[in-house]
């Protein structure tokens, strides 16, 4: 049995949100989100740091933080793809950001269907 390192839980969130990484000019794909951090997916590998990161649902909403890789992972796929996946911590604790990731997540975690 594997023991859960995080101190949050997470939401998968990979058909609600989409990422895009301002800087570096590129979409990803979100994984999950939590009130300490998330994970990303990309086609290709991405560079560790600080980076600024638009998660938006649609045309609906979004929300653009401030945030510090903290691991990351290549793995191949059976079609020849290698997927790259990057997690995060949110890097701005002010307490306005704070207040709009705990809205975020609670609206995610109010409609998780799991």
């Amino acid at each position: 049995m594997s023991r859960e390192l995080r101190r949050t839980p997470r939401i998968d969130v990979r058909r609600r949100l989409r990422g895009y990484l301002v800087l570096l000019d590129k979409p990803v794909t979100m994984r999950d989100l939590s009130l300490g951090g998330f994970s990303v997916e990309s086609d290709e590998p991405l560079p560790p740091g600080v980076h600024i990161v638009r998660i938006h649902e649609g045309e609906r909403w979004s929300v653009t933080v401030t945030a510090e890789s903290r691991h990351r992972q290549s793995s191949d796929l059976e079609d020849g793809r290698v997927r790259h996946v990057m997690g995060f911590e949110y890097a701005d604790q002010s307490p306005d950001t704070q207040q709009t990731i705990r809205v975020l997540y609670e609206r995610l975690a109010a409609d998780d269907p799991a």
